[in-house]
């Protein structure tokens, strides 16, 4: 990931690996034996800081609907428009819906004749306390220093459709900076019900909320966040669980960023990333969810699933990571979009027992799913890509230089390259119950050297394969 700065504990982490994440993003390719894929942005990418697209504007249909994954996820065409611009600071127009009533005991900002300053009322509050915001616009740049409750206006409502009336929200505005922040070593904090957002795109490294201090049992749930550098940055010690769910993620381009949940400075243990809406991260070293993480101590207990992905120039790097989880995600792209274009999933070196299953990949000017060491020499292994369907990529499916992995019971079609392509010194991979069809360049293909794949295709259907044979029509 792109000049994203990794803080732990103050000090800045070393750019030489943001130099080199970016650069493997922007370079994951096709190679020789599919169709050349593209330049970084497959047609010349707009510039980072470019306008993003406005908004709340809500997304038209991707083509034809992708199939639902899993759950029913919103209709591509149902457009879960992204959050809007937040009023300028101070409290904004009276709700159009009655707020909910404070839970009991809990310590009220903004509520009738409760102060309006959020800063001041957590500062305040004692540890595991909870506190609850009203309509409003609150400034950010908020630091958390103990165990806490934070419910905003919109506490429990999905975030990921809806959600567009200002007036009903508890804004915090990041101002050009972050929103939350919570402190070394704090754990058991939840913010749940806000939408947290810049008003514009910010020149300074900025997240919704910053987490990296390594403590755990972090809730961020039913928030709409956008405008920053990342969306989330955290990473977790995993002594209690940690989730980041419902929320919907527009358009977190800011300097040094570029993603909806990022993982950095550290291990992301026991964390499920889930059930969000990503959309518009924009960017040739753009993603969703990037688990950078640290190299010399690997996330476990990790899992990212259900998802949806719309328009982000790449859906998930997946790197440093230890029996990782990515499953029955949508990843689409729409032929209007013009956010830069990356891989589907890119899963770039140092993983260990990772499964992707179950995705549901359509559109796309480069590969859907690729495997290869982008990131690291630190070979993958155990690596499953099983039971994803992609259509419309460049190649569906791609691996290049692995030692091991299986490729098993995907469906990949109508790609403007190759189905399924092995190529680079891979040893010891397995391909089989696959299907592979309508291809432009070819359905199967093994362009491996050394000791290569000979006899580990098995059982794949598809038309037209390089060498003959690795897949049949029966």
């Amino acid at each position: 990931m792109r000049g994203a700065p990794r803080t732990d504990r103050g000090r800045t982490a070393r750019p030489v690996l943001i130099a080199v994440i970016a650069a493997g993003i922007a370079v994951a390719g096709a190679g020789t034996a599919g169709a050349a894929e593209p330049a970084a942005g497959g047609q010349a990418a707009p510039a980072v800081g470019r306008a993003a697209p406005a908004v709340g504007q809500a997304a038209p249909a991707a083509g034809q609907a992708a199939p639902a994954v899993g759950r029913a996820a919103p209709a591509v065409g149902q457009a879960a428009p992204a959050a809007q611009v937040a009023p300028a600071a101070g409290r904004a127009a009276p709700a159009a819906v009655p707020a909910q009533a404070p839970p009991p005991g809990a310590i009220p900002v903004g509520c009738g004749n409760a102060p309006p300053d959020l800063a001041a009322a957590i500062a305040a509050a004692p540890p595991n306390a909870t506190v609850t915001v009203c309509p409003g616009t609150y400034p950010g740049g908020i630091t958390l220093t103990k165990p806490i409750t934070l419910l905003g206006a919109r506490v429990g409502v999905d975030a990921r459709t809806g959600r567009t009336d200002l007036r009903a929200e508890s804004v915090v505005d990041g101002r050009g900076g972050s929103g939350f922040t919570v402190a070394a070593g704090v754990s058991n904090v939840r913010i749940d019900g806000f939408t947290i957002s810049n008003p514009t795109q910010s020149t300074a490294t900025t997240g919704g909320v910053l987490a990296v201090g390594r403590g755990s049992g972090i809730t961020i749930t039913n928030n709409v966040v956008t405008r920053f550098s990342f969306g989330v940055n955290m990473n977790s010690n995993g002594q209690i669980a940690s989730s980041v769910t419902r929320n919907r993620f527009a358009e977190n381009n800011g300097a040094g960023g570029q993603a909806g949940v990022f993982l950095s400075s550290g291990p992301a243990n026991n964390l499920t990333i889930s059930d969000n809406l990503f959309s518009g991260h924009d960017g040739n070293a753009a993603a969703a969810v990037n688990t950078a993480g640290d190299p010399a101590n690997p996330s476990t207990g990790l899992r990212i699933e259900r998802n949806q992905s719309i328009d982000d120039a790449t859906f998930a790097v997946v790197t440093n990571a230890d029996g990782t989880v990515v499953a029955n995600n949508q990843v689409v792209r729409r032929p209007t979009a013009t956010t830069a274009v990356g891989t589907g999933i890119l899963v770039g070196g140092a993983t260990r027992n990772v499964a992707i299953t179950g995705n549901v990949l359509t559109g796309g000017a480069k590969n859907g799913i690729s495997v290869g060491q982008a990131f690291s020499a630190v070979k993958n292994t155990g690596l499953l890509v099983g039971t994803n369907t992609v259509v419309g990529r460049l190649n569906g499916i791609r691996f290049e230089d692995q030692t091991s992995g299986t490729i098993r019971g995907n469906t990949v079609a109508q790609g403007t390259g190759t189905g399924i392509l092995l190529e680079g010194a891979n040893s010891g991979v397995t391909v089989t119950g696959n299907r592979s069809f309508q291809n432009a360049v070819s359905d199967c293909s093994d362009q491996s050297r050394g000791s290569g794949t000979a006899g580990t295709w098995t059982g794949n259907l598809g038309l037209r394969s390089t060498p003959p044979g690795l897949c049949r029509l029966f």
